[in-house]
């Protein structure tokens, strides 16, 4: 069985931190009811949570956008190696391409 190629997705999530936790904490929550979510690491910092994912599927991208919503003081970046999209209140704001 063949199995599809996968990528790495990086994504960054800055703002006030003082939400951090709270954010977190949602994420992980729709996250674990997600029955399409892969693998994935965090990383965080005082000045930004990071998630990598290992990716065959794609990114979770109704979850990041959810979770958005509900912390519009947040931006969320996810990144992998043919682009990257910006989020900031339950919607993309910027989307970029790679060369």
């Amino acid at each position: 069985m063949n199995r599809p190629p996968s990528f790495t997705a990086t994504v960054r999530v800055t703002g006030s931190a003082g939400r951090f936790e709270e954010f977190r904490d949602r994420v992980r929550w729709l996250l674990v009811r997600d029955p399409d979510t892969e693998p994935y690491t965090e990383r965080h910092t005082d000045a930004a949570l990071e998630y990598r994912f290992e990716l065959t599927r794609g990114l979770p991208f109704p979850t990041l956008v959810a979770a958005s919503a509900e912390f519009p003081e947040l931006r969320i970046e996810a990144e992998w190696d043919k682009g990257g999209v910006a989020i900031e209140n339950g919607r993309p704001v910027d989307k970029w391409t790679s060369a």
